[in-house]
């Protein structure tokens, strides 16, 4: 139930605002609790579509994990934040959890 209020309230609010970009997200992450949540809620909704595809997390790893992931690469990576954001959260992921059976497909 939470996460589709998540899904939800990603979906309300990039109706107006266009598509992400790194500098969104980084905002989102970093502002007050609403805001924070709506990141994440952003994050996992990434994660879970490339999933198997181009990103193979283990089964353990945690919504808190990601997030502190993105985070982290968008706050010491700043010349990156212009990019949309969803090719920022494939690259983050991709890059700790490949899926090495399958082939890379794009320059995500």
């Amino acid at each position: 139930m939470k996460r589709a209020l998540v899904c939800l309230a990603i979906a309300a609010g990039s109706a107006h605002a266009g598509f992400w970009d790194g500098n969104r997200l980084h905002k989102e992450l970093t502002g007050n609790q609403a805001e924070r949540l709506l990141g994440l809620g952003y994050i996992m909704g990434v994660a879970d579509a490339l999933q198997n595809a181009i990103v193979c997390a283990p089964g353990n790893v945690n919504a808190g994990q990601m997030r502190d992931m993105v985070a982290n690469y968008l706050a010491n990576v700043p010349a990156e934040r212009h990019l949309p954001a969803d090719s920022i959260v494939a690259k983050v992921l991709r890059s700790q959890w490949p899926c090495s059976d399958k082939p890379a497909g794009g320059t995500l």
